[in-house]
C-alpha cells in the first residue's frame, strides 16, 4: 500500500506594534509655595571697641529653622555672639529650605551713663515712652527696654535713625501702621542728638 505524506508549510507572520511612553514631564510642586518666613531679631549693644554684642533671632511661618549670619554658615541656634557694632542680616532657612530675612544692628555703648538726667534726654525718654516703650514693644517685652535710661543713651543713634531719618518709611519708629513721630518730636530728638547724647544733656 502505497502512502503519500503531505508535508504543509505554515508560515506564520508576526506584526509587532511598539508603544512609547509620553516624553512629558511633571514639575514637582515648590515646597516655599505660598510660605512666609518671618524672622524676628534681637540685639545686645557692644562695648565701644569691642566685640561683644550679640543677636538673637527667632522664626515662624515653618518649622526646622536653621539660621544664618550675613550669608555664613547656617547653624540650629538663633544666636550669635561675639559681634561689634554695626549692621547685620540674619537669614532664617526652614527644613523644606524656606528663607526669611531681617537685618538688624548691633549699637555701640556710650562710654559712660552717669549723673542726673538732663531736660533733653527728659524730653526724648518721654516720647519713648508714650510711642515705643509700650505693652508688646520696647517696654521689656523685646530688645531694647526703653524704660531704662541707659539703654536710651546707648541706643541714641539707632533711635534718631528709625525715629528721625527714616520716618514716613517702612522702617520707621514707631513701627507701621503707626503715623511716624510729629516734626516737633524729631527735633527734640535730634537737639539731644546733637547736644552729646549723653544722659545728662
Amino acid at each position: 500500500m502505497l502512502c503519500r505524506v503531505l508535508v504543509f508549510s505554515f508560515i506564520i507572520a508576526f506584526n509587532f506594534v511598539s508603544c512609547s511612553k509620553g516624553s512629558g514631564t511633571t514639575t514637582p510642586a515648590d515646597p516655599c509655595a505660598g510660605v512666609t518666613v518671618v524672622v524676628a531679631t534681637s540685639a545686645t549693644a557692644a562695648d565701644a571697641g569691642i566685640s561683644n554684642g550679640s543677636i538673637t533671632a527667632t522664626a515662624t511661618g515653618s518649622s526646622g529653622f536653621t539660621f544664618s549670619l550675613n550669608n555664613g554658615s547656617f547653624q540650629a541656634s538663633g544666636t550669635f555672639n561675639n559681634l561689634a557694632a554695626g549692621k547685620y542680616t540674619i537669614t532664617a532657612k526652614s527644613a523644606a529650605g524656606c528663607t526669611g530675612t531681617q537685618s538688624t544692628t548691633v549699637v555701640a555703648k556710650a562710654a559712660s551713663c552717669t549723673g542726673t538726667p538732663g531736660p533733653l534726654f527728659t524730653a526724648v525718654k518721654a516720647i519713648l515712652t508714650t510711642n515705643c516703650a509700650v505693652t508688646g514693644c520696647h517696654n521689656g517685652t523685646q530688645s531694647p527696654n526703653y524704660t531704662v535710661d541707659c539703654t536710651i543713651v546707648d541706643y541714641a543713634d539707632l533711635i534718631k535713625l528709625r525715629a528721625v531719618d527714616q520716618a514716613g518709611t517702612g522702617d520707621q519708629m514707631p513701627q507701621p501702621p503707626r503715623a511716624p513721630l510729629s516734626q516737633s518730636d524729631r527735633d527734640k530728638i535730634t537737639a539731644w542728638i546733637n547736644a552729646g547724647k549723653l544722659l545728662t544733656n
